[in-house]
């Protein structure tokens, strides 16, 4: 090697440039040659005729996506709020398209939620795209921000209200003849990828953009095509207007005016669905009549509908589904009651559940795979029969240990899933609405391995399929309880039980039953984790509708033996106890105590 001094610049070999001059040459050769591979390769020759920038399909913060084999991309931050097309969840496909993507071909105009233009042409669709753009929602809104767990329904204060979710001005667009959006998928958001904000906002707006400037064909539906990693939501695109999917891809017919009558209702449970306030103000509750006061066409034509309830694997429940149909038909409702049972319900039984109202169905329970043996959760995800019910359009769903004062049937104009609050950003299943589909009844039975529910039972897994539920005022399932445990909450309680005419729609009575109790007092007084259920005036209301009740009916309602033991240990317990209610001294005249 030479010796290079200050100022004197290093001396070549002859041989090392040479070496220099090859290797120059190959790596010229090689670009040469990866250039024209992708000039001539028509599955990558689109990438250079949109300029460098097309090839960097990473400039923004969302992250690059990865081969099939690897998992999942997932949404990564966006820098501003505005979202633009080639921004958000990039779909580079530069395959064959989905066969669906046949019947877009040669279609003048498509509306693009959530993706670019550039995307269709990665997919072989050509057409006039119309680029959607909107605000995204900012990262710091949160899912319990649109379905918080307690609003002002009783209007106590200034009322509930909804915080606003960004959509665009759709004034600026024209009709088009399908939409196609991308929809996010993000595994790691905090509520869930499920409760992902963006991720409703993007179903929103798609299906705003198709209900307001789709072109319908004859029967009034309108053509979306979605995209996303994980399942579209059912609440807005039912699977039973789905037809056809592959891959990543659903295309949908979607019935407009079926859309329309759930995009008027608030954009989470932030408000409620079904006013519990007159015109006349908070002392004037709300007449249900006025619901069908729509304009014509508001809403769609309706088909059957029917009440149900579900009685399986025992018969603890029997008594309260018979009181249960006579207090709607003493509310007036001529609707049809649909009752699912199981083989453990007995021939009489089922003669005194026929004799209040009911017409019986028998099925075949389904069982919770997470539940433990021998519980009464082991077989609760029998209730996903209800959606078997296909003959009617819309069902309204009652817990049996409930007691319907005020008629319900204005319930029926409310979409799928309608329902009151429960805990957090959760729905209690008491009463809802459903609308019976075969397509969701096989989701839902597919879903039973995977969909964890939070309390193990039906109510925890339907609140996993259904996340964009409407809110129905708590009057509607007035649930049997005095968490608060304060003389005031006591106080107006109480008076909603025995109010007449009635204030409430129905009672939802937790804790021990009326019918395992004597009529004379409720026996929740007697039982220290039970007396949070108690109430003399629930339980006097319950056993007024059980009073009316032909002799047909009451077999069901006796107690056994070992009830009436356990009534007897209970009052003693609380005799010792000393409660100061003093429930455990009060007579007992029920007859049933002697039968």
């Amino acid at each position: 090697m030479g010796v290079t001094t200050a100022g004197e610049a290093p001396l070549k070999s002859p041989v090392r440039a040479s070496v220099i001059v090859k290797l120059n040459a190959a790596f010229l050769a090689f670009f040469l040659f990866a250039y024209m591979a992708l000039l001539l390769h028509p599955k990558y020759s689109y990438l250079l005729d949109r300029g460098a920038t097309s090839l960097v399909r990473c400039t923004f913060r969302d992250t690059c996506p990865p081969p099939s084999s690897q998992l999942p991309r997932k949404l990564g931050a966006m820098p501003a709020n505005k979202v633009a097309a080639a921004a958000a969840e990039r779909i580079v496909n530069a395959g064959r398209a989905p066969t669906m993507f046949d019947e877009l071909r040669g279609r003048l105009r498509l509306g693009l939620v959530n993706m670019g233009r550039d995307d269709l042409l990665a997919l072989g669709v050509e057409g006039e795209a119309v680029r959607v753009d909107f605000d995204r929602v900012s990262d710091v809104f949160r899912w319990s921000d649109l379905f918080p767990e307690w609003i002002d329904e009783e209007e106590d204060d200034e009322g509930p209200s909804c915080p606003e979710l960004p959509m665009p001005d759709f004034s600026l667009y024209g009709d088009v003849d399908a939409v196609v959006a991308s929809l996010p998928c993000n595994r790691t958001a905090p509520a869930g990828w499920n409760r992902d904000v963006f991720r409703l906002q993007v179903h929103l707006v798609a299906a705003h953009m198709a209900a307001r400037k789709g072109r319908r064909d004859g029967g009034g539906a309108v053509g979306v095509v979605l995209r996303s990693e994980c399942e579209p939501m059912m609440d807005l695109f039912p699977c039973d207007e789905a037809v056809g999917r592959e891959g990543e891809w659903s295309m949908y017919r979607m019935d407009v005016r079926r859309l329309e009558e759930k995009l008027r209702l608030p954009v989470g449970s932030c408000n409620l669905a079904m006013p519990l306030w007159g015109s006349g103000g908070i002392h004037e509750v709300f007449n249900v009549s006025e619901l069908s006061s729509s304009p014509p066409g508001a809403v769609r034509p309706r088909g059957r509908e029917a009440y149900a309830t579900v009685l399986h694997s025992s018969d603890t429940y029997l008594c309260g589904a018979i009181v249960l149909a006579q207090s709607i038909r003493r509310s007036g409702s001529t609707r049809d009651l649909v009752l699912l049972h199981d083989h453990t319900v007995s021939k009489p039984a089922l003669r005194a559940l026929t004799a209040a109202g009911w017409t019986p169905r028998k099925i075949k329970r389904i069982r919770n795979p997470h539940a433990a043996k021998g519980t009464y959760n082991e077989y609760n995800y029998s209730k996903f029969r209800l959606w078997q019910l296909t003959e009617y359009s819309r069902v309204v769903f009652v817990d049996a240990d409930i007691l319907v004062l005020r008629n319900l049937d204005a319930l029926f104009r409310f979409p799928q899933l309608a329902a009151v609050g429960n805990d957090g950003s959760l729905f209690n299943s008491g009463v809802m609405v459903i609308e019976p589909s075969a397509c969701t009844f096989d989701a839902l039975v597919r879903g039973r391995r995977t969909i964890r529910s939070y309390n193990g039972g039906d109510q925890g897994f339907l609140n996993e399929v259904f996340v964009w539920w409407h809110r129905l005022p708590r009057r509607v399932n007035y649930l049997k309880n005095f968490w608060a445990n304060t003389t005031g909450e006591r106080a107006l309680k109480e008076r909603l039980f025995g109010a007449d005419p009635p204030e409430v729609w129905s009672v939802h009575y937790l804790g021990m039953k009326p019918w395992t109790c004597y009529r004379d007092y409720d026996c929740n007084w007697n039982v220290a984790d039970q007396r949070v259920y108690a109430s003399d005036a629930a339980h006097r209301r319950w056993w007024q509708v059980y009073d009316q009740m032909g002799e047909a009916m009451r077999g069901p309602c006796r107690l056994s033996e070992r009830r009436k033991v356990e009534i007897a240990w209970n009052r003693h317990v609380a005799q010792e106890v000393g409660y100061a209610d003093q429930h455990w001294k009060i007579n007992i005249t029920d007859p049933r105590k002697w039968e």
